[in-house]
């Protein structure tokens, strides 16, 4: 809800440019130009970013505030500059240009920047969601969240803690803030604020006393009726958009047995891959050797061959030799009767 708040005050703020006054340090102004703009209720007045209308151009910032409540809201005052600011960065201030001190500790600084002034106590009057206007309890760190401020809390322009508990009366204050579309179109968004004990209890609307938020996936008509503080389309109160992402145990059993399954795939597919590759190079050298042993018996079988024949074809030229007939040279006929006997 507060970061809500501080993202819609940013959208709303857009706009200040636009409808703030254009009467610079010194110019003259009216006190009764001092109001708050009907749709997103910010504070405007004559006077630029960077300055208020006073009452009396040289009142202190104590004497400003009792000045404000006597003077008529009719009269004229003059463009001063701003005394303090509570925003880091404030509109309308150039780049260099000084920028008015931030307030201490125990005092906060009003919308028109005026000077800073003491928190308010209880029963207080404070400006239009200014939760940090008010003086917190003694017991703020008990009462503290995301929806007040140090445990106090400004509805219906006064402060107040947000101390109500189980059962008890409580104060509901709507607040409706209006934004013009690009087409021209208005939005509306009504924010609801109580004094009850949050984030734990909120202002029940027909009841008017404070009960419990609902759990997650009960029904609701507003975010601040959830723990969580997130009601969703549907009407039943759901996680917020800022919330980790919650594994589930069966979720984190699917991942890990995917992760293993792959990798057994893997290794299974690489063993196979790797067998066959083996398979393969054993053909390889099996033919290989199977071929080399042709080779080996076949030069053998030359080798016999060659023992054997050599000596019978020696004897069969010898008797070829002495079978010889005369008239032919004798080199000739050598030759002659040595091949047809070697064949």
């Amino acid at each position: 809800m507060l970061v809500f708040r501080h993202l819609y005050a940013l959208i709303l703020g857009t706009p200040l440019l636009v409808f703030a006054g254009n009467v610079h340090e010194g110019g003259a102004c009216s006190l009764s130009d001092d109001r708050l703009d009907p749709s997103s209720h910010v504070s405007l007045s004559d006077c630029s970013d960077t300055a208020f209308c006073s009452a009396a151009s040289n009142s202190s910032a104590a004497a400003e505030t009792a000045n404000a409540l006597t003077t008529p809201t009719n009269a004229t005052g003059t463009c001063q500059p701003r005394r303090c600011r509570r925003d880091e960065f404030p509109f309308g201030y150039d780049e260099g240009q000084p920028l008015p001190p931030l307030c201490a500790g125990g005092s906060f600084c009003p919308d028109d920047g005026s000077g800073c002034e003491p928190l308010a106590g209880p029963g207080r009057a404070c400006q239009l969601d200014r939760d940090d206007q008010c003086a917190p309890p003694p017991n703020w760190q008990n009462l503290a969240s995301d929806w007040n401020t140090n445990g106090s809390i400004c509805l219906h322009s006064t402060c107040m803690y947000a101390n109500v508990s189980l059962g008890h009366t409580c104060i509901l204050d709507d607040v409706t803030y209006i934004v013009e579309g690009p087409n021209g179109q208005q939005y509306t968004n009504t924010i609801t604020r109580d004094n009850c004990q949050s984030p734990r209890l909120y202002c029940d609307r027909n009841s008017t006393q404070c009960v419990s938020t609902n759990a997650l996936g009960a029904e609701c008509d507003a975010d601040r009726e959830c723990k969580s503080h997130n009601c969703g389309a549907s009407g039943t109160c759901i996680d917020p958009p800022e919330m980790p992402l919650h594994v589930a145990t069966w979720q984190y059993g699917i991942v890990a047995l995917s992760v293993l399954s792959a990798m057994v795939a893997t290794i299974l597919m690489l063993v196979l891959l790797h067998k066959r590759s083996r398979l393969k190079r054993y053909r390889e050298i099996r033919e290989y050797y199977e071929e080399q042993m042709r080779y080996v018996g076949q030069s053998r079988w030359y080798v016999a061959v060659i023992h054997i024949g050599l000596p019978a074809c020696a004897a069969r030229w010898l008797l070829c030799m002495l079978r010889q007939q005369k008239g032919t040279t004798r080199m000739r006929r050598m030759t002659i009767m040595m091949s047809a006997c070697c064949m």
